[in-house]
């Protein structure tokens, strides 16, 4: 079995950054080759055709957020359904539509995953809400559930883990809903001066929130960065800091954000949900679960150990994990190339 890998979008980009990572798996474990195409932006769909008609007759593994894939869902949709018309697609729906979209967006963006899902030989989401939410969307058909992986981010050496904590860290990208205005508006319950470092840049369409944060947190009379993006190789050492771990986003469906807190060493807080239960039933003990942000606050300030993960305490799937239990599904749709 051979398969072929299509990763859109510039690498830092979350999604983008998945379909390479278990890219780079499946080279490892796969019983057959596996072709990668990349473009760092989606191309026309003569272009993207012609690309792929050079790859072997195998199935095609996409990642997929709407966002990537056209600058509507509408057109997302189209550009999935041109490829599933030429390859029995394995496609990894990322972002699921949900009624936080809104009520203009969420019907729009139901529909085009609708479309996709339908094409597609092979449905994968990253945990059971997700399937929840793709069903939603008014799919019946058969999704397999393959955990986004936790990366490996303790190279850096940690701080003391009841050391001080010196202010509080929210990790990706800034848009509505994320939760940033609420860390900040929660801030008043620690010292004078602590304030929020927001690692990452405003997605793009919400570059106004930066400024907009930045002043909430002067009108409160705290300190906010926006940092921008920050590349890979400063993660480590930056997650290891003497912060208070926070992961605001109320509407999740998976996030690599958590993973990424969790493959540093922390637990991170995270309001209670669905995903954020299932994420707690498959690694126990890797989040810290809250109701009110600023109780949680209040509590990691006054016992930092509590936002470390104990020495040797597994995290959650690897890559190679996460690509073993994707090649069940690859095979599925190999046998509709025969």
């Amino acid at each position: 079995m051979s398969v072929t890998v299509l990763a859109v979008g510039p690498a830092e980009h979350g999604v983008t950054g998945e379909a390479l990572v278990q890219a780079a798996a499946l080279l490892g474990i796969a019983p057959g080759p596996v072709h990668l195409v990349r473009r760092p932006a989606l191309p026309a769909v003569g272009e993207l055709r012609a690309a792929l008609r050079t790859a072997p007759p195998a199935p095609l593994l996409v990642h997929v957020t709407d966002k990537l894939f056209g600058a509507t869902p509408e057109e997302a949709a189209d550009v999935v359904g041109a490829l599933a018309a030429e390859h029995p697609l394995v496609l990894v729906l990322h972002d699921l539509p949900q009624a936080s979209d809104g009520p203009r967006n969420a019907p729009r963006r139901a529909a085009a995953y609708r479309r996709m899902a339908r094409a597609a030989a092979a449905v994968v989401v990253a945990s059971r809400h997700e399937q929840r939410l793709l069903a939603a969307c008014g799919v019946d058909a058969r999704s397999d559930v393959v955990p986004l992986p936790v990366p490996d981010l303790r190279s850096a050496r940690a701080v003391d883990e009841a050391a001080p904590l010196r202010g509080v860290a929210v990790l990706g990208y800034l848009y509505p809903g994320k939760g940033h205005e609420a860390v900040v508006a929660a801030l008043d319950v620690l010292p004078a001066g602590v304030g929020l470092t927001a690692w990452g840049r405003p997605s793009t369409g919400h570059e106004d929130l930066a400024d907009a944060l930045a002043a909430q947190a002067a009108a409160l009379g705290r300190p906010c960065v926006v940092t921008g993006y920050v590349p890979d190789a400063d993660l480590p050492a930056l997650l290891r800091s003497p912060v208070v771990p926070v992961a605001p986003h109320e509407h999740l469906s998976a996030s690599g954000s958590i993973n990424s807190w969790i493959g540093a060493g922390r637990r991170p807080l995270v309001p209670r949900s669905d995903y954020v239960a299932e994420l707690e039933e498959r690694s126990p003990g890797c989040v810290r679960i809250y109701d009110d942000l600023r109780t949680a606050l209040v509590q990691a300030w006054e016992d930092p150990a509590s936002t470390w993960l104990p020495r040797g305490a597994p995290g959650g799937p690897t890559a190679e994990t996460a690509a073993t239990l994707l090649l069940p599904v690859l095979a599925r749709a190999a046998r509709e190339v025969r």
